[in-house]
């Protein structure tokens, strides 16, 4: 126990470290390199609604986020690299009498006007990639830019499941994201890291999946830091989930699955892995930038999420919107135009009440998948615990929270999949030492 756990103290102190010196080391990239395209893109967001919704609520265009984080983006400055990425900040178009609100505040900024608004509650990591590529483009291209890495990791993906000859999973994944609408990642620069990382850290998974568990655990790890580091909170579960079913399947299909007490103790190792990890960034992020600062970051970042928690939103009281959060979220993924549209709401509802409701009629037939349909539908649900725990948050950002039910669409064509196929009754023993 102590080796393993000194592996993942290691991983950890490795992955922040690693993490936070590309940060310091693109900021040093001068303001002026970039002026010529981050003024290309504040002309883009010159009179664009905030949340521009070109149809229903999944094809929400986030540019309130996208201004605030190249904002963010440009104070942290070459000439203090160290505590600007630490201590960072933003104009937000507020001069004292009049609110020009924050796309203003990004043309503001790039024009001299001093950041009055702290944001010092994420780590802002994509900056490690946007900078570099307004060396070469503006806003729209580095949205497309993240959109292709996106396709290509997923390519990725199937080529190392197909490799492996699993080609079931290969077909699962993209039907997963094609379910949430993927190509919708292009309408908002946040939109992106989580799914990046999602694909990125399931290529490794893949790898890893016929190691020890000590290996996915620390891969885990790794996902959780990049996680925290990149993401801002809109559909964080994709990076551990889908990873993980993934690895149930290829061993369901391998014949190599243990049964659902000992992957579901797999599985409870590597989010357990993943959430201490998750937490700890944001973490070491508000103790560094205190220090640098000599200013109490926790107070205003756990306000925050005590916002995200418990935070009211039209007025619905909490017990209300706990239940409207995982509507809200099916809606959207639906394609409702409402935060919360009936019509979407059943149709929702009621394919995944035919799916589950078949489900549970095999599995009475006595057809048997060694628990793995039990640890798929487990695993499925956990996003709308998420939805339920962040209640405010995930009601009122459905319209990117709704993505992490990518994994749920997984999990439950998995479970459905190998109970009425009968699939996976081959007898493959691991090698010995190889799993533990």
């Amino acid at each position: 126990m102590p080796k393993k756990l000194l592996i993942y103290i290691g991983t950890f102190v490795a992955s922040i470290a690693l993490l936070w010196i590309a940060l310091v080391l693109t900021s040093l990239i001068p303001n002026e390199a970039i002026r010529t395209n981050m003024e290309k893109s504040a002309e883009y967001y010159n009179g664009i609604d905030p949340f521009y919704q070109k149809s229903g609520r999944n094809s929400v265009a986030d540019n309130y986020a996208d201004v605030i984080l190249l904002n963010v983006l440009w104070n942290i400055r070459s000439s203090d690299p160290f505590v600007s990425s630490l201590d960072t900040k933003y104009y937000d178009g507020n001069d004292g009498t009049t609110d020009y609100g924050e796309n203003y505040g990004f043309y503001a900024a790039l024009n001299g006007a001093e950041p009055n608004t702290g944001y010092s509650r994420y780590w802002h990591g994509s900056v490690v990639f946007i900078r570099p590529l307004m060396l070469m483009t503006d806003v729209n291209g580095v949205k497309l830019t993240g959109f292709l890495a996106a396709l290509l990791l997923l390519i990725l993906d199937c080529a190392l499941l197909i490799r492996k000859k699993q080609h079931f999973a290969a077909a699962a994944l993209p039907i997963s994201f094609i379910c949430v609408q993927m190509w919708n990642m292009r309408l908002a620069l946040e939109y992106q890291p989580v799914v990046l990382i999602c694909l990125a850290i399931t290529a490794v998974f893949i790898q890893l999946e016929n190691r020890s568990d000590t290996a996915l655990c620390t891969a885990s790890i790794i996902s959780g830091a990049m996680t925290a580091f990149f993401d801002f909170l809109t559909a964080e579960t994709l990076t551990i989930l889908i990873p993980l079913i993934i690895v149930m399947i290829i061993r369901k299909e391998n014949g190599s699955f243990r049964g659902f007490r000992s992957e579901l103790f797999t599985s409870l190792k590597c989010g357990m892995a993943w959430l201490f990890s998750y937490i700890s960034t944001f973490i070491v992020k508000w103790t560094a930038a205190s220090i640098v600062t000599g200013e109490n970051k926790f107070t205003a970042a756990i306000s925050s999420a005590e916002v995200r928690i418990y935070g009211e939103t039209d007025n619905i009281p909490a017990p209300l919107r706990m239940l409207l959060a995982p509507l809200a979220n099916i809606s959207a993924m639906f394609g409702g135009s409402e935060r919360v549209s009936p019509v979407n709401i059943i149709v929702g509802l009621l394919l995944t009440i035919m799916l589950f409701g078949g489900l549970y009629l095999i599995m009475r037939s006595g057809i048997s998948s060694n628990g793995f349909a039990q640890l798929m539908l487990t695993a499925g649900l956990l996003p709308y615990l998420r939805y339920i725990v962040l209640s405010n948050h995930s009601y009122l950002h459905d319209f990117f929270t709704y993505r992490a039910q990518a994994a749920s669409v997984l999990a439950l064509i998995a479970a459905f999949w190998y109970c009425t196929a009968g699939h996976s009754n081959k007898k493959i023993t691991a090698k010995k030492g190889k799993r533990r």
